[in-house]
């Protein structure tokens, strides 16, 4: 709001005997043959007629009221009285509302401007109409800056990025106030939107009511070097499920004492001890770790059930092993494959002459063959699953590109042939069923307990039917795969049974739901043992978490007696 000084727009009247001052101080005579009059001011009803009183034309009074009082106004902002005696004219009037506190300019001096946004609006008959409302937006240099430092750890760019020619025209465009920081400040606003976050998560630990699941895994990079990685998975007091890797560090080796002193110094930085399950892979090495463990809660006095079922094996690993271990069998067929894929993806022409043998065989399809990683069974399962689509694009290919059949001949058991796709023909709905597994059990953004049992034993019956599958390969995979799935889950003893405790808790299965898959997977004996001892901790585990709350915030009195007579009973009217 642009302010301008007081002008008086008074008339004066010029008699011709009037006179001025010239530069030199000398007396001169000016005429003016017209005199302009003033119309005479009609006098108002609160005024004297004999007393002539002056129009205010002054804009700074119009943040003025009068009090009754001569010489006295009142700010309509803050209510103030300021002195207006005639004398001082309104200077005391214009610096006051240049300095008010209540006035709307005063408060906030930064340029605004204006957005649209659009809202949905009711009216009174009952219709909905979207309407468009203005906003106010203003620059803030330091929110940009946040904001940019935020861009550059999601999209994981360089920090040069900000110093790029590209960019810093972008910016020109989108606003020109924005001062673009160099690569030093920016490195040093990521770090800072680092420190904020750990912050925030410390917070998180410190105060959340519920336990923590860790996973960890390790590896080696190919400049040899050992990186370990933990990740907390916890639900905090909203019931919102999160996922937040808390450490990402090089270690020394992958031993399990190096490991276990790894984790146990990352949950003492971050203040965190209340820790329900570890899930690791099947290393050996893993075993020490999760020992090491329980010697650390149980100091801390922070187990639950003393550690008993602190160790949870990866159930995405386990399948992986037992898919790897049926595909042995067919793995000739899979390398040839995996090299007319290789051979294709190697350059931009090869690329080029597949697609021309794709568009002669008419084949309609907006994707492309996909490498795979060797270790990793469902990225193999991708790979075969898209040159499938493309077999007799593949077969023109091998008739016309005469190199491409002489490298494949280098391969173990020579050219490709029609077995070779009939057996990844046979194989695909069979590795589809453990690919759908695998990735629910790796979800994230979900509870993945409850699903365990459902889906191993599942699994385990799509193998048993296979074993009886009238191709011979496919039966020999089968066999192989039920050796190694007997090895982790055959054996009901070593099965972690906070796994079935999550399937209690889930309205869709219950209590009986789990007597009938373990009665239908494991002998008489056996079963009965694990449902008993499975009944016990499970009120074992109740009695832990309620002696740990108020007793005012119990809602229903549930008693904790257990009757060893029939480990049935009242339990599963309760579940």
């Amino acid at each position: 709001m642009e302010i301008v000084d007081e002008v008086s727009s008074e008339c004066e009247f010029v008699s011709e005997n009037e006179v001025t001052t010239n530069d030199k101080g000398k007396k001169k005579k000016t005429s003016n043959p017209k005199k302009v009059k003033k119309p005479p001011r009609a006098p108002s009803a609160s005024e004297s007629p004999s007393i002539h009183v002056r129009k205010r034309k002054s804009i700074w009074w119009g943040h003025f009221q009068d009090t009754g009082i001569p010489d006295l106004a009142e700010c309509i902002h803050c209510q103030r009285r300021i002195g207006c005696a005639t004398v001082y004219g309104t200077s005391p009037l214009k610096n006051h509302v240049l300095s008010c506190k209540k006035y709307q300019p005063n408060i906030d001096k930064k340029q605004k401007l204006i957005d649209l946004e659009s809202k949905t609006h009711a009216s009174d008959d009952g219709s909905v109409e979207t309407v468009t409302i203005p906003k106010l937006w203003e620059f803030n240099q330091d929110i940009i800056r946040k904001a940019l430092a935020k861009m550059l750890i999601v999209d994981e760019l360089p920090f040069s990025f900000v110093e790029r020619e590209g960019f810093r025209e972008f910016m020109k465009v989108v606003n020109p106030h924005f001062l673009i920081p160099s690569r030093s400040t920016s490195t040093n606003d990521c770090y800072a939107c680092f420190i904020d976050e750990r912050r925030k998560l410390t917070d998180i630990f410190k105060n959340l009511s519920s336990r923590v699941c860790l996973t960890t895994d390790t590896w080696t990079s190919g400049q040899n070097l050992c990186y370990m990685c933990l990740t907390a998975h916890f639900i905090d007091n909203d019931w919102r499920l999160h996922k937040r890797i808390i450490n990402f560090c090089p270690i020394i080796g992958h031993t399990g004492v190096l490991i276990g002193r790894s984790v146990e110094q990352c949950l003492i930085k971050w203040g965190l001890k209340n820790i329900l399950t570890v899930t690791v892979d099947n290393a050996s090495s893993n075993d020490v770790v999760i020992n090491h463990l329980k010697k650390v809660f149980n100091h801390w006095e922070s187990d639950v059930l003393k550690g008993s079922f602190l160790h949870m094996r990866c159930a995405a690993h386990v399948l992986n092993l037992v898919v790897r271990d049926g595909l042995s069998d067919i793995s000739s067929s899979i390398k040839k494959i995996r090299a007319l894929v290789k051979y294709v993806r190697s350059s931009p022409a090869r690329l080029q002459r597949f697609k021309k043998c794709i568009q002669e065989e008419k084949i309609e399809s907006k994707s492309l063959v996909s490498m795979d990683v060797e270790t990793r069974w469902n990225s193999t399962y991708l790979m075969l699953e898209s040159a499938i689509k493309f077999r007799k694009a593949f077969s023109n290919l091998l008739l016309k590109d005469s190199s491409c059949v002489k490298e494949l001949r280098n391969i173990d058991g020579g050219l490709i042939g029609d077995m070779d796709w009939m057996n990844v023909q046979i194989l695909l709905p069979f590795l589809k069923i453990f690919f759908d597994a695998t990735s629910r059990f790796s979800g994230s953004k979900y509870v993945t307990s409850n699903a365990y049992v459902h889906e191993i034993f599942g699994i385990g019956n799509v193998i048993d039917g296979f074993t009886m599958h009238p191709d011979k390969s496919i039966m020999e995979m089968a066999k192989k795969m039920k050796l190694k799935y007997k090895k982790y889950w055959g054996d009901v003893t070593k099965l972690n049974q906070f796994m079935f405790i999550g399937v209690v808790l889930d309205p869709r299965r219950k209590w009986q739901y789990i007597q009938w898959v373990v009665k239908e997977n494991f002998e008489t004996d056996s079963a009965n043992r694990f449902i008993f001892n499975l009944d016990y901790n499970m009120r074992t585990l109740f009695d832990f978490y309620q002696s740990s709350m108020p007793q005012k915030e119990m809602d229903v009195e549930v008693s904790s007696t257990y009757s060893t007579s029939d480990p049935n009973s009242a339990w599963g009217v309760i579940w």
